[in-house]
């Protein structure tokens, strides 16, 4: 809805005349006077944003995304229906070289969405059948453009087009928080309720901070056989090293001289890399080689639990 106002000052007087009889050309023409113009248009608002995000759960249950949102500007309640036709727009994702075009296999739509009379808004109705077929190792691009509306409503020039973004996330993928131990040979220290959002990397494999060091750059993949329950814990890309201990703490450093870590942590004997998937855990005991020799260990012992 525009309500324009134009209101215009001749000199440093102005002179307000009333006739019947008399038609001023430049009042109606709307070059001075007040006018209240009435405009129906339609748009997406999310278009100012450029794009939309979606996080799908790599499932072989169809799931559905309700957008993009369009929405009628006008003045009042429509009586009826209006009836908006959108088109695909592949430029829109083509744009970005960080995005794969969704295959048209992926996803289903009518390209249509009505806004009922009396409302103003309604969204696009786009199903995802098989999430589990895409690669969760890939961010999904599906560019919309909004061509037509019913009833005399004009599309917006400026907010019509949307690109659609969407990532496939594991079950593992989530908001977590750990505790636990990080053994350090001159900064040893708890791990006290540290939030931790683990990342999909792959159908089975999540990306975490290495026990409190995101901020360094420190990161792992932990991937999950989901089987057994099993992890095999690897370097993170662009982190460093990785190395797992399963049965219990070293008694060694890389270079012989002994780590002296033992019996820091009470629930250390529950770290023995595994994911318990009835109680959303992470149990993990990993590290890596530090120093001016890369050969002293530091490790962290932690349980991961999902919120």
């Amino acid at each position: 809805m525009k309500n324009i106002f134009k209101l215009s000052f001749f000199g440093v007087a102005m002179t307000v005349a009333f006739s019947s009889c008399l038609k001023d050309k430049g009042f109606d023409n709307g070059d001075y006077g007040i006018q209240v113009i009435e405009k129906k248009g339609v748009s997406l608002p999310q278009s100012i944003a450029g794009s939309v995000d979606y996080g799908l759960l790599s499932s072989d249950a169809p799931q559905l995304l309700a957008s993009p949102v369009v929405a009628l500007e006008t003045i009042g309640a429509q009586s009826s229906d209006v009836t908006v036709q959108f088109a695909l727009k592949p430029e829109l994702v083509s744009a970005d070289p960080d995005l794969t075009l969704l295959p048209a296999s992926a996803y289903t739509t009518n390209l249509t969405a009505t806004i009922k009379a009396g409302t103003l808004l309604d969204t696009l109705e786009i199903t995802i059948p098989r999430a589990s077929d895409l690669d969760p190792n890939l961010t999904y691009g599906l560019g919309l453009e909004l061509v037509s509306a019913s009833n005399g409503f004009q599309v917006a020039s400026n907010m019509k087009e949307v690109l659609i973004r969407i990532t496939v996330k594991n079950i593992y993928d989530g908001e977590y928080t750990s505790n636990g131990y990080f053994y350090h040979p001159t900064a040893p220290r708890a791990i006290t309720n540290r939030p931790k959002t683990l990342a999909t990397t792959g159908p089975n494999s999540v990306e975490v901070e290495l026990g409190d060091l995101g901020g360094s750059g420190y990161f792992a993949i932990f991937t999950i056989d989901p089987g057994t329950g099993a992890l095999t814990i690897s370097q993170a890309p662009g982190s460093i090293p990785v190395i797992i201990y399963t049965s219990g703490l070293p008694a060694q450093n890389l270079d012989g001289t002994p780590t002296l870590y033992a019996g820091a942590w009470p629930n250390a004997a529950q770290c023995n890399n595994v994911y318990d998937p009835a109680t959303q855990e992470f149990r993990v005991r990993y590290g890596y080689g530090g120093g001016a020799s890369g050969q002293i260990l530091r490790i962290t012992e932690e349980i991961i639990k999902k919120n």
